[in-house]
């Protein structure tokens, strides 16, 4: 039996490892992308000046000259906003055509990736609290030693320069902050946001964004010290060589001709950071409810499909056949169990989107990923509920002459769901709740909308505290509603 459990998960594995192979797409080279007449780019809008959303559209540095190349080569451009890290992924996996998102090259990236020239030198400095004992130094050498002393937490935006300055890095050739802890965040804003309530010492970061911050979080300021500098360029599909020689005459061009430098004096003139104001209440209301609405789309359908896939389990898994397929369903059905319930919902949608699939629609791979999750799941709550089911059940309907499997679907599966409904709203209870997870592949739920939304307005604390009553607000309601549902199903058990 063993051997058999093995072989199985061995043919399965290998199943998932046929359908990477055979979804890893090439890349598109400049010729591709100007006969299909779209650019698709990655990046991460949460880097003011240089990306950042303002209401619905992507404004900054990065991409105003991503805007401007995709000009140069006569197409359109679909911009996809998505965390740092899983922009750079989503190049080197041909999600996306290229990333601009204040990336620097070293040789660790240049592995996996392709880069253009530099558009762009920017500075590291540290932001500290105006009040600290830090605020007055003025030496490089003296602020690292003193925060070495005091054994200091430094915030940084995780896979940034920042966070290979602070822990150290041979492959950026950074020997660290010894005795400090590095205290990574999804953005800058959140770090600062952080340092300003003084859950940490200091804050390294580019320049640019810094002073920006500074701008907005009157308790902080930033040091009159460049810590290293670094190279901005734009990152490709490793080896492809047409469009990087495009993108390098297309750099080389518009820092000629001026361009590039009308760019980033419209954000970034006179030492001070030209953003409009966000706090726009209709367009925020608007990207919420879109928001609500995809978070309900996944839910819905994954739920859905989960007890779907629930309910095909148990009838295999139920089943006294002594067929050697309904034997190995039954192995592929526990192994499947084993793999969804075993395993992060977080590294499922990445394995779904970024491995299994490469043409997908992220909203699609979303649903497919959650919906395989919850099945696992609701097939355990499914078989709980047919053990509630008297056994009595069954041999009545066996009596009668009824195959076991219509026994099942008509007669004992139906009881089962209704003895596990409590069960079963909690599970879409949880979905809706996981379903946060989404911006990984740059959908845009409820969740990343409010984030958006905190990220152009810097209202970090309000923004998310309404987040926080939304979210219960919509389970709450949910959550009557279910009992509703229970209390009509006992009535109308005790009418019978």
């Amino acid at each position: 039996m063993k051997k058999i459990k093995t072989i199985i998960t061995f043919i399965f594995l290998t199943f998932i490892c046929f359908l990477s192979s055979c979804s890893s797409s090439s890349y598109k080279t400049l010729e591709d992308i100007q006969e299909k007449g779209t650019i698709i780019v990655a990046t991460n809008a949460e880097f003011a000046p240089f990306e950042y959303q303002d209401g619905n559209e992507f404004k900054g540095i990065d991409i105003d000259v991503i805007k401007e190349y995709a000009k140069y080569i006569n197409v359109k451009i679909n911009i996809k906003n998505m965390d740092f890290d899983a922009s750079l992924l989503s190049v080197s996996t041909n999600k996306a055509d290229l990333a601009i998102a204040a990336i620097t090259k070293n040789a660790k990236r240049e592995e996996t990736l392709s880069f253009s020239d530099s558009y762009y030198t920017a500075n590291q400095v540290i932001i500290v609290n105006k009040d600290s004992i830090y605020a007055s130094i003025t030496d490089e050498s003296e602020i690292l030693n003193l925060l070495s002393t005091n054994k200091a937490k430094i915030g940084c935006q995780r896979g940034t320069t920042g966070q290979y300055y602070i822990e150290g890095s041979t492959d950026w050739d950074f020997e660290g902050i010894g005795n400090t802890t590095c205290v990574t965040y999804d953005n800058g804003a959140l770090a600062v946001t952080d340092l300003s309530k003084n859950n940490i010492d200091a804050v390294i970061i580019d320049e640019a964004p810094a002073k920006l911050y500074c701008k907005n979080f009157t308790d902080v300021t930033m040091l009159d010290i460049v810590l290293t500098q670094e190279e901005y360029c734009i990152a490709v599909s490793k080896g492809n060589e047409s469009l990087i020689a495009s993108l390098n005459e297309f750099i080389n061009k518009i820092k000629n001709d001026g361009t590039f430098d009308e760019i980033v004096s419209k954000y970034y003139g006179n030492d001070d950071i030209a953003i409009e104001d966000n706090n726009k209440v209709g367009e925020s209301i608007i990207k919420i409810l879109k928001g609500l609405g995809v978070t309900f789309i996944i839910t819905i359908f994954a739920f859905i499909l989960g007890i779907l896939i629930g309910m095909l389990i148990n009838i295999v898994q139920s089943s006294t056949s002594k067929n050697i397929f309904i034997k190995i369903l039954k192995k592929i059905a526990s192994i499947y169990i084993a793999i969804f319930r075993g395993t992060p919902v977080t590294v499922q949608l990445l394995i779904i989107y970024y491995v299994v699939f490469s043409n997908i629609v992220p909203l699609f791979a979303a649903v497919i990923a959650f919906a395989l999750n919850s099945g696992a799941y609701v097939s355990e709550i499914i078989r709980g509920g047919i053990n509630s089911v008297a056994k009595g059940q069954m041999e009545a309907g066996r009596s009668l002459g009824l195959p076991h499997n219509v026994v099942m679907r008509k007669i004992v599966l139906p009881q089962a769901i209704r003895n596990c409904l409590p069960s079963l709203g909690n599970e879409f209870i949880a979905l809706i709740k996981e379903t946060s997870v989404v911006s990984f592949i740059t959908v845009m739920d409820l969740y990343s909308a409010f984030r958006a939304i905190a990220t152009e307005s810097f209202a970090y604390k309000s923004v998310y505290l309404i987040m926080g009553v939304v979210y219960f607000v919509i389970i709450f309601i949910i959550s009557f509603l279910l009992k509703k549902i229970e209390r009509r199903l006992l009535k109308d058990d005790k009418a019978k």
